[in-house]
Parts: structure tokens; C-alpha cells; sequence
């Protein structure tokens, strides 16, 4: 197919921006409207499968019906008829114009940065309005994840993808075909899991997916295979947020607790409810009460209630109630006993008094000692409890190794680099290493290989489709960069001849790959002038294929024996195995004189009449005479 063309007589097809499961994405041009647009077009190898088509036209209908800021606009439907390959006609190719969102997928970012808190509330209000508005409309998404979700380079959120929305009246078609779940595990509800009818309730868990993995970097649920998911979306209870980030508020962990409730009667009953939740749990810490669909407004504090107790003022010594003066004694005061005894009685209270403040100093002292060893010894108990080893990690898959150290109580931190020895998509090792004791819930920071830095183009990829030499250069960390067809003896149509770079050589990762496609076609070469043999030993030749039909024919104006014709005119293209006829020029035959026969002799030629005698009579005897 080729990628520089215009359809509908407006849209300019760009280069490819995207691939989904069941279309591309070109950048275009709208040369109508002077603006920017994306195209998303059916895949070709899916463009005779009936199912996919109603899923693309769905889309279409579903996506055009919704105007919102946060759902990506849908200006434009048709189709394009395919081009034909002589073996199937009439089928068309469904396509999209829409608007081009310059940014990244959620998916794109939670693998490239750390996402805040304050991020993912936003962007989470930016998916709640769009799904509300869609279910507002009817239209029930059925497959909110990151990877359907943009962020512009603005920080606006577009909802895009409703390939497999349907409206309310027919969402009572359950989730499964042939047997397999319709969606992405990690984002299912309970009832998609077990093949349900779905509502709008079925999007607000998948929301509630979404903004668990935005505030803590992974889904809900992880397992080896999809099955694994989805059973647990149907028989377990996802793992507290907190627990993986400890920032995150009691009342957020009350929104997420509702929103991925199982039974759909106790999550959220609408996006809106969702929204002013979310809203209300970050912005002012009210969380949402488990009886209740509405957040939990804390009872209002009446100041003069706000006093528990009351402090007593300081007594001042200045206070003059307090020193009395002492009334003179006279100078010739004598002494007494009672006066004495009544010294010793004060000597004796100022050592009590002394005694007591020294033991109550050394009983607040060694309450304190106490308190502080104890204290301490529950502080290293707490810190030993506390301390986890690191597992290791090296070798296994991406999400294995991310479901071993958060199994182990560890926040595993995702970074990706180029490593020549460990498969891309495994674990290179963490930082600290593997064996290391952390305090649980700290951050490792866990290595993922993203494959060499250099790889090799496969040569087993000749003779292979367009989608499974995508798929397979996609693996590889490759980009498809263009697609082109040339003509091929040997290598069936629509099947890879060739790449550039040449398949079998090593290029960087990330490199762009064009992709040389067999147009079942060869190029016809000249024979006349040839032998017969001379033109069946090149026609036939591995390097083209082709059958030969020689015929004769008498010509005096061409070389005798040689060929001065052919069916397929030199440089024209014949489908492969096609037979060419050739003819070969023959001496014509001659045409001979007749020869006289003797009959005609004795009558054309005269006879002597009697009165003439040749001299020979003359001289020869009588039969008298002798």
C-alpha cells in the first residue's frame, strides 16, 4: 500500500504513527481545511474478516457521535476501496479522520516517568468527565486503559479508542467471542471477566484500574498470563495502595476501595459520583464512607466546645498575699524552746521537702530512662520486623520480577536500558542488589533490558506478511518506515522479498527498516533474435519463473530459426508462472515450374510436311535403290 496518497480527494496520507489491533494510524493532512489530522485506516490482512469490519464501523459511529474536549474528535468517515491482487475484488478498507493529539499515551508516560500524585488525580478527572459525558450519551466505552488515554502537550486528557463500545441497548452482548475474553486483562471488570452484559458501572472499575496504577505504578492485579488477571479481578481483592506508596491518603485509598468494588451495586454509580469523590478525597482529605455513594463530610467543631480543659494561671511572686511580714520582736527577746522547735520543724520540712524533689527527680529520671529503653527496644523490634532482604530478581520477566518485590514489601521503581546479555523484556538486576536488607516499603530501582543496543534483522522473516514482519521488528525495538513492492520469481505476493537494511544485517536499536513486499510479479525480458532454446533457458531460469509456448511460423523477412515474436512485450510485467508464447520464424517453402511431358513435345513442335525431305533423305538410299 502506498503511503504518500490522497483519499477522498482531501486527505493526504502522511507517515504511520501508530498501529492498533486492528488498524493503523497516519499522520495526514487535510488539504481542504489547511489542518493536521490522523488518519486510522484498517489493516488490509483484516479487511476481508466481517467481525472486524463492524467493530471498525462501530467505532466510527461511536466516536462521531461524541463531542466532549476530553474524547478524541472523529471529523471524517469512509472508505477506500483495496487494491485489487486478482484473486479477491470489492473489498474496501474503513477509515477514520480524526484529530491529531500531539503528546504520549497514559501507557507511554507511567513507563517513561514517575507519575505525582497531583498527576494522576488530574488526568483521572480528565478520563472520569469523558466517560461520564460517553455514558451520558449511551455509549459504553468497555476498554478504558492507559493505552487508550493521550495526554497533549498541555496536560489535557483525550479518551480515545471505542472499537469495542456499544451502545446501553446492546450492551446485554456479553464480552466474549470464540471463546476468549473481548479487552485487556489488567483493566477488566468483574462481570467482563465472567462474559457478563456490561453497564456504565464496567467503566468506572476500569477507571478505578487506571488510577490505581497512576498512583502506584503497577495494575491492581498482575499475573503470568491473562487468564491469571482476570480470575483475580473475579476472586480477589486488590492489594491496599498505601501499602505500595505511603503517600497516598486514607481518603484516596476509600475511593479506590468503592471504585474496584466487585459487586458493581457498591462502586460508583455514575462518573460524575466518581469525580466529585476524587475531587473531594485529594483536594480536602474527605474519604468516601462504605455505606454510602456520597463522601463523608466530618461534623463541624463548635468553638466553645473546642476547650477540653481549662489552664490555671501562674501565681506570681510578687503576690503580696502570699509573704505576709513578720512582726518585730523586740531586742531583748529572748529565745525559747518553742522557738527553737519551731526552727528544727522548718529545718526538718526543707529536708523533707529536698528529699522529696530529689526522688521524685530520680523517679521522672528513671521513668524517662525507662520509658526510653523501652521505647528503643521497640523502635529496633519495629526496624527488625520492618527489614526486608531484596530478592533476586536477575533473569526473570518484567512483570515477575515486579510482582516479587512487591510481594517482599518493596516499591519496585521501573528503568529500562540496552544490555547485551540478558533478553529484552527480563530483568537485569535492582539497585541495591539482590540480598541487600531494606526497610520495608522503600524504593529498589529495578533494571529492565531493553535488548542490545545493536540487532540483527532475521533472515527468516522472508517470505513472511507485512503484519508478522511488523510485529516481529516491533519486538526487536525496530520501526517500520516504509513499505514498497517489487517483483519476485520466487516469493509469493504480499510476502517479504527484502529489507533495507538487508535482512541478516546488524542495524542499531530503534532503527527505521523498510519493507520490500513481492508484487507477484516479474519483468519480462527480451528473447527475440534468440533460439528457441536460448529463450527457453532464459525464460525459464530460477530467477524468473516463467513457462514458454514456442510456435512456428514461415516468414521470409526474419532470420529462419530465430525468434521474432513474443506474447508479453520486453520490460512488461507477467504474474509469476505465467507462459509466454514465442514464435520462431521458418524458411518458406518455393514453388517449382512444371517440367514438359512428351505429349506436349510431339504437339508444340512441327513435323516435316511431305513435299520437304530433309537433306538427310535426300542421300539415303531407297528401299528400291537397295
Amino acid at each position: 500500500m502506498s503511503q504518500q496518497r490522497i483519499i477522498n480527494g482531501r486527505y493526504e496520507v502522511g507517515e504511520l504513527i501508530g498501529r492498533g489491533g486492528m488498524a493503523d494510524v497516519y499522520l495526514g493532512r487535510d488539504e481542504r481545511l489547511g489542518r493536521t489530522v490522523a488518519i486510522k485506516m484498517m489493516r488490509p490482512d483484516l479487511a476481508r474478516d466481517p467481525q472486524f469490519q463492524t467493530r471498525f464501523r462501530r467505532e466510527a459511529h461511536a466516536s462521531a457521535a461524541l463531542n466532549h474536549p476530553n474524547i478524541v474528535a472523529v471529523f471524517d468517515t469512509g472508505e477506500e476501496q483495496l487494491p485489487d491482487t486478482g484473486q479477491h475484488t470489492d473489498v474496501s478498507l474503513p477509515y477514520m479522520v480524526m484529530e491529531y493529539v500531539d503528546g504520549d499515551t497514559l501507557r507511554a508516560l507511567l513507563r517513561k516517568d514517575e507519575v505525582s500524585l497531583d498527576q494522576a488525580v488530574e488526568w483521572s478527572e480528565g478520563i472520569l468527565a469523558a466517560v461520564a459525558y460517553s455514558h451520558e450519551n449511551d455509549i459504553v466505552h468497555r476498554d478504558i486503559k492507559p493505552g487508550n488515554v493521550m495526554v497533549d502537550g498541555s496536560g489535557a486528557v483525550k479518551v480515545m479508542d471505542f472499537g469495542i463500545a456499544r451502545a446501553l441497548s446492546d450492551t446485554s452482548a456479553t464480552m466474549t467471542q470464540t471463546q476468549a475474553v473481548v479487552g485487556t486483562a489488567q483493566y477488566l471488570s468483574p462481570e467482563q471477566a465472567r462474559g457478563e452484559a456490561v453497564d456504565f458501572r464496567s467503566d468506572l472499575y476500569s477507571v478505578g484500574c487506571v488510577l490505581f496504577e497512576l498512583l502506584t505504578g503497577r495494575p491492581p492485579f498482575v499475573g503470568d498470563s491473562p487468564v491469571a488477571v482476570a480470575y483475580q479481578h473475579v476472586r480477589e481483592e486488590p492489594p491496599e495502595a498505601s501499602t505500595l506508596v505511603p503517600e497516598i491518603t486514607p481518603a484516596l485509598e476509600s475511593v479506590l476501595k468503592k471504585a474496584l468494588s466487585k459487586n458493581r451495586d457498591d462502586r460508583f454509580q455514575d462518573g460524575k459520583e466518581f469525580l466529585s469523590a476524587l475531587r473531594a478525597a485529594h483536594y480536602d482529605g474527605i474519604p468516601v464512607s462504605d455505606d454510602q455513594s456520597t463522601a463523608v463530610i466530618p461534623p463541624a467543631v463548635v468553638p466553645g466546645d473546642t476547650q477540653a480543659t481549662q489552664a490555671i494561671a501562674p501565681i506570681s511572686a510578687k503576690d503580696d498575699s502570699i509573704f505576709e511580714p513578720r512582726e518585730e520582736l523586740p531586742e531583748d527577746y529572748e529565745m525559747t524552746g518553742q522557738m527553737e522547735t519551731a526552727d528544727d520543724k522548718r529545718k526538718s520540712k526543707r529536708r523533707r521537702g529536698w528529699l522529696i524533689a530529689l526522688l521524685l527527680i530520680l523517679l521522672l529520671g528513671g521513668g524517662a530512662f525507662a520509658g526510653w529503653w523501652f521505647w528503643n527496644e521497640a523502635e529496633q523490634q519495629r526496624i527488625e520486623e520492618n527489614q526486608v532482604d531484596i530478592p533476586d530478581v536477575s533473569g526473570m520477566p518484567e512483570t515477575d520480577a515486579q510482582n516479587a518485590l512487591t510481594t517482599a514489601g518493596l516499591r519496585p521503581i521501573l528503568e529500562y536500558e540496552h544490555s547485551d546479555d540478558v533478553e529484552r523484556d527480563r530483568a537485569i538486576g535492582t539497585e541495591p542488589a539482590g540480598g541487600v536488607t531494606m526497610q520495608r516499603y522503600d524504593e529498589v530501582t529495578l533494571n529492565i533490558s531493553l535488548g542490545p543496543d545493536e540487532v540483527q534483522i532475521p533472515d527468516s522473516l522472508q517470505g513472511a506478511s507485512e503484519a508478522t514482519v511488523r510485529d516481529t521488528l516491533e519486538e526487536l525495538g525496530l520501526t517500520v518506515a516504509d513499505v514498497s513492492y517489487v517483483n519476485s520469481a520466487t516469493i509469493p505476493r504480499d510476502r517479504l522479498v527484502d529489507t533495507n537494511p538487508s535482512l541478516g544485517s546488524t542495524v542499531s536499536y530503534g532503527a527505521t527498516v523498510a519493507l520490500r513486499m513481492s508484487s507477484g510479479e516479474v519483468e519480462v525480458p527480451d528473447v527475440r533474435g534468440m533460439t528457441a532454446g536460448d529463450a527457453e533457458n532464459t525464460l525459464t531460469a530460477a530467477e524468473l519463473g516463467l513457462g514458454i509456448d514456442v510456435v512456428e511460423e514461415e516468414n521470409a523477412d526474419e532470420e529462419t530459426g530465430r525468434v521474432f515474436e513474443q506474447s508479453v512485450d520486453p520490460g512488461e510485467n507477467a504474474s509469476q508462472g505465467s507462459v509466454i508464447t514465442v514464435t520462431i520464424a521458418t524458411e518458406p517453402e518455393e514453388t517449382e515450374s512444371p517440367s514438359p511431358s512428351p505429349d506436349d513435345d510431339e504437339t508444340d513442335s512441327p513435323s516435316p510436311s511431305e513435299d520437304e525431305s530433309s537433306p538427310d533423305d535426300e542421300d539415303s538410299p531407297t528401299d528400291e535403290e537397295s
